[in-house]
């Protein structure tokens, strides 16, 4: 407890008129000095030696203090600490209620250990987490967009019951659940499945099958349509096949139905052709007059079966084989007789002193000269068929007298290169063949200097 503030001058030897000395005013202030000591000083607890107790602070009084209470002096004034300033209070603890008028905004993590309870909105803009139980009172909505999603990773402990009845759907139609699994019973009022395996079915009032119904183990029940199988028909029907001499057919619904014939027969022959045989037939679109114009033919099976794989008019196919022109070499075994047969004519050019003749494309060429050139040939046939063909030069009307490098292969007669013809647009006609695949050619002077 502090010492308070006695007045040292009780004989009041400071007052007007009075010669004051130095010991009496440092008496007073040492006294004043000890009264406001911050270790030793008074302490406002209300006594007459510590003075009345403090409970307004601030510059206008703005905070109230009482034994019970610490209050703002006006409504909705003050804040404790300042939220846009680092001046904030450190940790805030109470032992009762926070009673918090409007908004609470938590910068960090919000720990409540004990029971909290909000009397109005709380709004969570992040991610809230509940390590404890939750219990939620009143109507709960999870989501406010079909795009949220809810998931449940613990066991529901609880019967979900709709709120009104037949008002709910669960899943819609392209959002349904997966699998369904119930141990106990299924009440549905209405159901529609695409494919059910059901271990045992029991219907108390009227189903609707649309579809197939295929029931694998007994079937009691009372069917007013057609049934496609059953175990036994209660009257059974007999088989009549116009045209085959059947044995023994069974049709009651006790066994798979058999039927055992002597054979086919038609218009009294027996039809010996296998069911293979017969299946050729199948997709036929011929008439019946043109069928029987079948009848009477006497071709073997072996003549017949040349027009296997005749998938149209034979003409058509034969047309389509020998066609007016035709692209690739033909083989033809033995004499070739025609009236009259044509040959191609090809001209070609030299490019960059060099001049090529290519025997799969004639047999008849020509060539202006506008340079000294060397003349090669290309793609004879093979060794031992013979191929020849015609050559004419022409120089230029400059009369440049272009000359010819011929390939060493050709042979011609006496060993001996005929010299070309010089003169302004003068015309040499030559003529080669081989028969060795191009190894050797033979080359003869046709004609020179032509008109």
């Amino acid at each position: 407890m502090g010492t308070g503030y006695t007045r040292n001058d009780t004989a009041d030897n400071i007052a007007n008129g009075n010669v004051i000395d130095a010991a009496e005013l440092d008496g007073e202030f040492n006294a004043i000095e000890s009264a406001f000591d911050r270790s030793s000083g008074h302490t406002h607890d209300g006594t007459s030696t510590e003075g009345a107790p403090i409970t307004l602070l601030g510059p206008s009084q703005d905070i109230v203090a009482s034994a019970t209470v610490l209050r703002p002096k006006t409504n909705n004034t003050v804040d404790l600490g300042e939220g846009t300033t680092p001046f904030k209070f450190k940790n805030l603890h109470l032992s009762g209620t926070a009673a918090i008028a409007t908004n609470a905004t938590v910068g960090g993590t919000l720990g409540v250990t004990g029971a909290t309870t909000l009397s109005d909105t709380l709004a969570v803009t992040g991610n809230q987490t509940n390590t404890g139980n939750l219990t939620v009172n009143g109507n709960t909505v999870l989501g406010n967009a079909a795009s949220d999603t809810v998931t449940v990773t613990a066991d529901v402990a609880s019967n979900l019951i709709p709120s009104a009845d037949n008002t709910y759907d669960l899943g819609a139609s392209g959002s349904e659940w997966k699998d369904l699994y119930i141990d106990g019973t299924a009440n549905i009022d209405t159901g529609s499945i695409d494919t059910a395996n059901v271990g045992t079915l029991a219907v108390s009032g009227n189903a609707s099958v649309s579809g197939n119904l295929t029931v694998l183990g007994s079937l009691n029940a009372s069917i007013s349509g057609t049934a496609v199988t059953a175990d036994t028909l209660t009257t059974a029907r007999t088989i009549t096949i116009a045209g085959i001499t059947a044995g023994a057919a069974n049709f009651d619904g006790s066994a798979n139905i058999t039927i055992t014939t002597s054979g086919l027969t038609l218009g009294g022959t027996a039809v010996t052709s296998t069911g293979a045989e017969l299946n050729i037939l199948d997709g036929v679109t011929a008439s019946t007059a043109e069928l029987n114009l079948l009848d009477g033919v006497t071709a073997s099976t072996a003549e017949i079966n040349y027009i296997d794989g005749v998938t149209s008019a034979i003409q058509t196919q034969l047309d389509a084989k020998v066609d007016e022109t035709h692209t690739g070499d033909v083989d033809i075994t033995g004499e070739l007789v025609v009236q009259s047969y044509n040959e191609t004519y090809q001209s070609v050019s030299s490019s960059s002193g060099t001049t090529t003749i290519n025997c799969e494309t004639g047999n008849v060429f020509a060539s202006t000269l506008s340079e000294n050139t060397t003349f090669t040939f290309t793609n004879p046939p093979a060794n031992n068929t013979a191929y020849g063909f015609s050559l004419k030069l022409i120089q230029d009307a400059s009369a440049s007298g272009y000359t010819v490098t011929w390939p060493t292969t050709i042979d011609w007669p006496s060993k001996t290169i005929p010299s070309l013809t010089s003169t302004a647009n003068g015309i040499d006609q030559f003529v080669f063949y081989t028969h060795d695949g191009g190894s050797n050619w033979y080359g003869f002077t046709a004609g020179q200097n032509l008109g």
